[in-house]
């Protein structure tokens, strides 16, 4: 089987989604903890339980979803159906009632939740089967990751721009930009790239057999795959280490740092913008070194940032921006280059288990990094509550303790177990060119 080679235009137009995706990243990942934890009074403790509990059911439907994306006949019908879910559960999440309950919390994050999986998932796995070339797929994962991040720039801009009077007008102004933006990139998305899941199976031979047995032996055999659970395992290991600062970042703003939400707004979009710009040289080292190698390199700068946040003190913006700016750059590898290494497993997996499983291996990808992103929320919100970091009137400083150890050096532990699982990585340019090689004789 020879996967499409893409041109300029189709690499754009599958891109764009991306941007449209991101925007709401910031509100829903950073933003939304604190907001309904604390100015909406629903507790950090509440707040986080029911994120984690959101999210960890969200993440049981990933495989699921993944799996059928590679039996069904088309991409295009899962992300658009995924597209629709989703605005209607971000734009309920995003403008909730003044005193919102814990349900509607958990209600409307699960269908918001639910959409983006049925979304993400087979857009990941679309982007794989667009090409097999090591080069042309980190160049095209990078392209939709920087669109991606110029979404969360722009997420971080626009309460910069507008001046908003409070974070319900900021939050609420970036629903209704990423509802925009949705609905005419994921239609030029299925208008204009080629689904190639959807040529193939037009001249494949239809699949048979139990389906639910079939599932569970496709599950089975991932465990045999060693090269796609050693990446995982460091992208879940990464990805907790990124989500825990991301949930405490406005926390950190606000009460260690005592800075203003003026000044939180910039250091946010600094932070994105940093990675935009970092993105071209993580893909230039990439064609040089070998991914996984550069990865390393990139958390290594992680590292040594994080490394400088408990010398900080009361209404140090200038350093914590040098901070925003280095975390911000290592950023950019975490997003452009993992998933172009995951694209190279699945052409392993291919040829050592003979099936094509590019949807559920990016399901449980996709699920590996929503379970960090839920052990962050659900560790350090009521792990910080129960310190009283919110509590008025009470001496917090135990809480703003806590606060540092969760926001910077559990992270600084976390990416150096990453690094030492991904340093020796055996999967190189070398490697997945001889695999791509030997998957072309097959069909010869």
């Amino acid at each position: 089987m020879r996967r499409s080679d893409y041109t300029r235009n189709t690499a754009v137009f599958y891109a764009l989604p991306a941007m449209a995706a991101a925007v709401p990243t910031i509100p829903a990942y950073v933003l939304l903890p604190s907001y309904y934890g604390d100015d909406l009074g629903l507790g950090l403790g509440i707040t986080g339980g029911v994120l984690l509990l959101v999210r960890v059911i969200d993440m049981l439907t990933d495989p699921l979803i993944g799996w059928l994306s590679d039996r069904s006949s088309m991409r295009k019908i899962w992300v658009g159906f995924g597209a629709i879910i989703a605005g209607v559960g971000l734009w309920y999440l995003f403008t909730p009632p003044q005193s919102p309950s814990a349900a509607y919390l958990f209600i409307w994050a699960s269908v918001l939740f639910l959409g983006w999986t049925l979304f993400q998932v087979p857009y990941l796995a679309w982007g794989a089967d667009l090409s097999g070339d090591y080069k042309k797929r980190t160049a095209l994962t990078a392209l939709r990751e920087g669109a991606g991040l110029i979404g969360i720039v722009l997420a971080g801009g626009i309460p910069v721009l507008i001046n908003a009077p409070d974070r319900a007008a900021e939050i609420r102004t970036l629903a209704i930009v990423t509802l925009a933006l949705g609905a005419v990139f994921i239609s030029l998305l299925i208008w204009k790239v080629p689904d190639a899941v959807a040529q193939q199976k037009r001249a494949a031979k239809p699949v048979s057999g139990n389906l639910s047995a079939t599932f569970r032996l496709g599950l089975r055999s991932l465990r045999g795959n060693r090269l796609f659970v050693r990446l995982l395992s460091a992208w879940m290991i990464n990805g907790l280490a990124a989500g825990l600062p991301a949930v405490c970042f406005p926390l950190f703003v606000r009460y260690y740092l005592q800075l203003d939400q003026d000044v939180e707004n910039k250091l946010i979009l600094l932070y994105f913008a940093a990675a935009i710009f970092a993105i071209p040289l993580w893909v230039f080292l990439s064609g040089r070194i070998s991914k996984h190698r550069v990865w390393c390199l990139a958390m290594g700068m992680a590292i040594a940032a994080f490394g400088f946040v408990p010398f900080m003190g009361a209404g140090d913006a200038t350093g914590f921006a040098v901070i925003c700016l280095l975390t911000g750059a290592a950023l950019g590898a975490d997003l452009a280059l993992p998933p172009a290494i995951q694209a190279d497993v699945d052409d392993w997996d291919h040829y050592r288990f003979g099936k094509r499983r590019t949807a559920l291996l990016f399901a449980l990808w996709n699920m590996t990094n929503k379970l960090a992103m839920a052990l962050a929320a659900g560790i350090a919100l009521p792990i910080l509550a129960a310190f009283g970091l919110t509590d008025v009137g009470r001496d917090n400083s135990s809480a703003l303790i806590a606060l540092v150890l969760i926001y910077a050096v559990i992270p600084i532990v976390l990416k150096l177990g990453a690094i030492g699982m991904m340093w020796r990585f055996p999967l190189d340019a070398v490697h997945q060119v001889a695999i791509r090689q030997r998957l072309l004789r097959r069909t010869v």
